[in-house]
């Protein structure tokens, strides 16, 4: 997974990054998941059983939080020079993770989440380099150290809450397959949608013209109408 999210990355680069405001709506994006995962982590700590990981889970939430700012303010200026529409306020929703996984397989999503993230960042991190786009290049290696930091403690956690390495490995493959499951619902989600408002332009559209033959057969009057006989 984490092979794939680099090759991803590195073709997408020159569509994600190369205009402001496309680049300003992904960082805006990058925001709103920094904010869901910093709620995520807070109710972490306040339902774990562990004062040591309800920290460092705490810590991580600051980081968080920290992250979302720092795209948001990046994103504003990017939309700002594009002259683009604004972003809106970063607001984002919580999935209850902790609760729904169990801390074991909660740590294992955690953790699977930042090893992802830090093959991505280092993809962009190279791409702005390269280009000399030192805002975003010290954008993203600043936060990069956060992240190989998540990446490492969760890892940690991980493996001393499992008991070993092998049941460990087991809560991540377990939480990656639960995550190709929600994927799949999601863009099934995502089709049925935009199919059910294709659908309904083409049955708008199909009867505007009978609408039509109907106004002309039988034309609406003004005023008061006499009923016929027999009506």
């Amino acid at each position: 997974m984490t092979r794939l999210t680099t090759l991803l990355a590195r073709w997408l680069n020159p569509v994600v990054w190369r205009w402001p405001g496309h680049a300003a709506r992904k960082l805006h994006a990058f925001a709103l998941a920094e904010q869901g995962s910093m709620l995520d982590m807070r109710i972490a700590a306040s339902l774990t059983g562990s004062p040591r990981r309800a920290a460092a889970y705490l810590r991580h939430a600051d980081d968080e939080a920290r992250h979302a700012q720092m795209f948001a303010r990046r994103a504003r200026k990017l939309a700002e020079s594009a002259h683009a529409r604004p972003l809106g306020p970063i607001t984002a929703d919580c999935e209850q993770l902790f609760a729904a996984l169990g801390e074991l397989d909660f740590l294992a999503f955690v953790h699977t989440g930042e090893a992802r993230a830090l093959a991505q960042f280092d993809e962009y991190l190279a791409w702005f380099t390269a280009r000399g786009r030192e805002q975003d290049r010290v954008l993203f290696a600043t936060i990069m150290i956060d992240e190989r930091r998540h990446a490492a403690y969760t890892r940690e956690l991980l493996v001393e809450l499992a008991g070993s390495e092998a049941v460990a490995t087991q809560a991540l493959r377990r939480v990656a397959r639960w995550e190709l499951g929600r994927r799949w619902l999601r863009a099934g989600r995502f089709v049925a949608e935009r199919v059910y408002v294709l659908t309904m332009l083409i049955v708008y559209a199909l009867a505007a013209p009978l609408s039509l033959l109907i106004r002309v057969a039988r034309p609406i009057t003004p005023g008061w109408r006499t009923p016929a006989a027999g009506e």
